[in-house]
């Protein structure tokens, strides 16, 4: 009976692709069709591809388009340029969520065999814990142990081993009482010779990063104490870490070819975190930042016709393939 209600010759109404829908598809049109490569992209620095294969992967999940897929499964078995812990490290993460998608054998055996590697032959007991950034061991940071958590929560929830809860556990508890993680609940970049904090600047992606993990962890154990010290970073970032305009921003601009991505690696994380809380105050506040970050970079983006600015309050001139990235991953984390 309903459908003799309809009037000859009408058209269903469509619905409306979300604006962050919308975004993001251009924002990853313009990152493959000015970068692309065909195992990847023309990233400024190596370790770049696979937080990069991250966010695309993170597209095809929410969008469920799949124009990437061949990309992504390219650009992961791309392990070019690997020098340091944590650049294997961003490779595992990326193998493992990989592996989410397609199950190929390879990919989570490589990632457990790498993760096998570094915690055997790089974590030691100076500092009282904790795993050196580098294979000559002249550096324990935040964004290597910071890797390592997530890699471990990754593998656990694909395998199911208890040894990597049990890595995830270990790790966080050495974070947590490092002298990283500040009074205000931003993490330092590292520890001097001395094991204390360096008073190194608060880089955007070393509190995504831990955004990550401690989701994670919440997620595995059902204790809601990690996504709550998750919570308290990223209020604090999203806070403090800002323009004057509510901008999320670097605070130092001495960064080179690193910086671009480390945004994107903040928002990518902070999306999972938001998508993961209850409705309250925070997560509205956490919503209407993304909000007004997004509609800024599309701005600056005009409309998604130009490429995006590494500084998101436009005029450093530095685009590229990290830059675009991040930009995409701060679109999908407003659709969160």
């Amino acid at each position: 009976m309903a459908a003799l209600l309809i009037l000859p010759g009408a058209v269903p109404a469509r619905a409306e692709t979300p604006a962050w829908q919308a975004r993001a598809a251009a924002a990853a049109d313009t990152l493959d069709r000015t970068w692309g490569t065909p195992d990847g992209w023309r990233a400024s620095e190596n370790w770049q591809r696979f937080p990069m294969t991250d966010v695309l992967m993170d597209y095809q999940r929410r969008t469920g388009d799949p124009r990437w897929s061949g990309k992504i499964a390219a650009a992961v078995r791309n392990r070019a340029g690997r020098y340091l812990n944590d650049d294997d490290l961003w490779a595992v993460i990326a193998s493992v969520d990989a592996w989410q998608i397609d199950h190929d054998p390879e990919l989570l055996a490589w990632a457990a065999a790498n993760y096998s590697r570094i915690v055997t032959d790089h974590w030691d007991d100076h500092c009282g814990g904790g795993l050196w950034w580098d294979p000559k061991h002249s550096y324990k940071n935040a964004i290597t142990n910071e890797l390592l958590l997530l890699a471990s929560t990754r593998l656990y929830l694909a395998t199911g081993q208890e040894t990597y809860r049990d890595w995830a556990l270990r790790t966080w508890a050495w974070f947590a009482a490092s002298g990283m993680i500040g009074p205000d609940a931003l993490v330092t970049d590292g520890l001097d010779s001395q094991c204390r904090n360096n008073g190194a600047p608060r880089y955007t992606y070393n509190q995504g990063m831990l955004l990550g993990g401690l989701n994670d962890l919440t997620a595995i154990t059902g204790d809601p104490q990690f996504r709550e010290a998750a919570l308290r970073t990223a209020l604090a970032a999203t806070r403090t870490l800002v323009t004057p305009q509510g901008l999320l921003t670097e605070p130092s601009g001495a960064l080179g070819a690193d910086g671009p991505m480390f945004k994107g690696v903040f928002v990518f994380h902070l999306g999972h975190l938001v998508e993961a809380m209850p409705d309250g105050p925070e997560r509205a506040e956490l919503r209407a930042w993304l909000a007004r970050n997004s509609d800024a970079v599309w701005a600056l983006s005009t409309g998604g016709s130009q490429p995006v600015d590494g500084l998101w309050s436009g005029g450093s001139g530095q685009v590229g393939a990290a830059a675009q990235a991040s930009a995409l991953a701060l679109f999908l984390a407003a659709g969160s």
